[in-house]
């Protein structure tokens, strides 16, 4: 008898009984990671998509701000250069009381009221010695249609009596 030779090692192969559970391994993990991708960048964008709208929303206050700002420089700028006795009276008494200093067309432009594609009403004059307060609404063109408030305080004057450039308070109506 002869003594048996050790066989040759042969190289196992790659579909080998011993790989078994290593089957289909990359498939789930590519899927996995662009799952994965895919997640990422759909939160970078919705990210993205709400900056844009916080700052859509910041200019349409800063516009809307802005024409308050206007408005209210308009009817100081009417108020002292043609009907500076106004200054010193309340909104409610510029009807009959005011009539000295400004025609009843005047007084609708001033209010707000004459058609005047102004874009704005004085809701409310309160003047006190030293300042006043005015309170003004835009007529809501936008979109959405809404009023849109501003409160501005106003310094005045004596001798002659003027009033000094607005200074916004506060909006109301206005939504960010």
């Amino acid at each position: 008898m002869r003594p048996a030779l050790p066989r040759p090692l042969r190289p196992r192969s790659l579909r080998g009984a011993a790989n078994e559970p290593e089957r289909g391994f990359i498939l789930p993990v590519a899927i996995g990671a662009s799952l994965l991708l895919l997640l990422g960048s759909m939160s970078l964008h919705s990210v993205a998509l709400q900056g844009r709208l916080a700052h859509a929303s910041r200019e349409v206050l800063a516009g809307q701000e802005d024409a308050l700002a206007g408005a209210a420089q308009q009817l100081v700028g009417q108020l002292n250069l043609r009907h500076p006795c106004l200054l010193s009276l309340p909104r409610e008494r510029w009807s009959e009381e005011g009539r000295s200093c400004a025609t009843p067309q005047e007084l609708a432009v001033l209010l707000g009221d004459g058609g005047s594609g102004s874009g704005w009403r004085l809701l409310d004059w309160r003047p006190t010695p030293v300042s006043a307060q005015a309170l003004i609404e835009l007529d809501g063109r936008g979109s959405p249609p809404q009023p849109r408030r501003g409160v501005f305080a106003v310094a005045l004057l004596t001798e002659p009596l003027r009033a000094q450039p607005p200074r916004l308070l506060g909006l109301r109506g206005v939504t960010p």
